[in-house]
């Protein structure tokens, strides 16, 4: 295929799998666990770019024809319109993107027939390890691992006469509690650990065999790396205290990275496979290159345009009605007595999945202590039902605090603004804790008609029929 003849066949792949790569691009950046994802689509076409020179022979099947592949694309109205209302529904990401690439796989049969489909399979499958995982999946592994990891490292502190108890993913020492986010984040190098060997595996074109071997030996590296990293904060937390394990948290994470990146690399030149079967392509332009050129790649590519233009009308017909909210931001009290800085860590930051948030503490007059978080979720990242999941009734019963009472709602009034609060009272033990609730929606669309908004899958199709999604909000 010359190189004039494959262009409107690249071109028309690379637009539909860009859209699915802006719909998982908020998980990439807030989530660290998947920040490995921007450089995913960048390796997958490095692996295409490997193959191209010994592709097969091209043998076009006819069978895939141009209706076959322009219906696969219109199924993609159906799920941008789910989507919209709910970007961070996994299960919705993964039909996405198992359907890009069942049409891309169609794509290649319809051009070079089986063999090209087969031959370009596994770089095409390799964007999925991009695809945050179903979360039922990723709290069995991860969570599992999390717990092997605290497991371990309480053994290897009582080896260095540090007292310590394992609690779940907490590990309790004399001077604190070290969270999750503090030791055991690190165990997300294992995803990443997971796409480097997939990666490796398939430039190299070890057997099925061999790859099995370098992702078994990334796995074999990363866990005792995690479980060194995770040791290191303990001691750094016992012997120095809990801000210095702080400051050489992020720096722990980058050396198990360095460290493990490289040995898996070692690992796949010792497995390298030297003899490379070449194939051989003939230089004149086929049947299949003037079956896809610029009139065909421009029809199919309407279709997935359609989804995007049709997604648009439909929320934007909803949201005729809709009335423009006064946007305010929070003065911060830094002159206030005790004012510090709140850290959100990584784990909460990535389940809240907001675009901007703060969180602060300080003394009033009385001695009382305050704190407050501020948080905001830009359109078009999360669904507007998102923030109401998280509120402190259900979020602070799993720290501990039992709700007692919810008062009345408070109503304040701050520079012509009305704010109006939820007002909660929890215990833990002897300590009363007064939390106060504000949701705002910079624009807040039409009733709801009694929607629900609760996270489930039946709520989130509701918020679809009703043309309801995120246009920015605060908390």
């Amino acid at each position: 295929m010359s190189g004039a003849a494959w262009l409107p066949f690249a071109t028309l792949l690379a637009l539909v799998w860009l859209q699915l790569c802006n719909q998982l691009r908020s998980d990439w950046a807030i989530n660290p666990q998947y920040s490995y994802g921007f450089a995913v689509p960048l390796l997958a076409a490095a692996l295409l770019w490997r193959r191209w020179p010994t592709r097969p022979e091209p043998q076009p099947d006819a069978r895939v024809n141009l209706g076959w592949l322009a219906g696969a694309l219109g199924l993609l109205l159906p799920l941008r319109l789910i989507e919209e209302a709910n970007p961070e529904w996994r299960l919705m990401l993964w039909l996405h993107a198992l359907l890009l690439i069942a049409f891309t796989l169609a794509v290649l049969q319809r051009v070079g027939g089986a063999a090209w489909r087969r031959h370009f399979a596994f770089p095409i499958l390799f964007l999925l390890v991009a695809v945050p995982w179903p979360v039922m999946l990723e709290q069995v592994v991860i969570q599992n691992l999390m717990r092997g990891v605290a497991g371990v490292t309480v053994e290897l502190a009582g080896l260095a006469n540090i007292s310590a108890l394992r609690h779940g993913n907490v590990i309790e020492l004399s001077q604190g509690l070290v969270g999750v986010d503090e030791a055991c984040s690190g165990v997300r190098s294992v995803q990443t650990t997971l796409m480097v060997a997939l990666f490796l595996g398939e430039l190299y074109l070890f057997t099925a065999a061999r790859r099995a071997v370098l992702v078994l030996a990334g796995v074999l590296v990363a866990l005792p790396a995690n479980v060194g990293r995770t040791f290191f904060l303990v001691w750094v937390a016992a012997n120095r205290g809990f801000d210095a394990m702080h400051r050489a948290h992020d720096g722990a994470g980058m050396i198990v990275i360095s460290l493990v990146l490289p040995m898996l690399w070692g690992v796949a030149l010792l497995l390298q496979k030297t003899a490379v079967k070449n194939f051989h392509t003939r230089s004149a332009t086929t049947a299949s290159e003037r079956w896809l050129n610029w009139r065909s790649a421009g029809l199919l590519l309407s279709f997935a345009g359609f989804a995007e233009i049709g997604t648009e009308l439909w929320y934007r017909a909803h949201e005729r009605d809709s009335v423009v909210r006064t946007r305010w931001t929070v003065a911060w009290p830094t002159a206030a007595n005790g004012f510090a800085e709140l850290e959100i860590s990584d784990t909460a930051r990535a389940m809240l999945r907001c675009d901007l948030g703060r969180g602060v503490s300080w003394l009033d007059a009385r001695a009382n202590q305050w704190r407050m978080f501020f948080l905001r979720w830009e359109p078009g990242h999360n669904s507007a039902q998102l923030a109401k999941g998280h509120t402190p009734d259900i979020c602070l019963p799993g720290t501990g605090h039992q709700l007692r009472m919810e008062h009345a709602h408070a109503r304040l009034e701050v520079q012509g603004v009305p704010l109006e609060f939820r007002h909660y009272e929890f215990g833990a033990g002897t300590r009363t804790l007064f939390v106060f609730y504000c949701l705002w929606e910079d624009r807040a669309a039409q009733p709801s008609g009694g929607l629900a908004e609760d996270g489930t899958q039946s709520s989130r199709l509701a918020a679809v029929r009703a043309g309801r999604r995120n246009l920015r909000s605060e908390e």
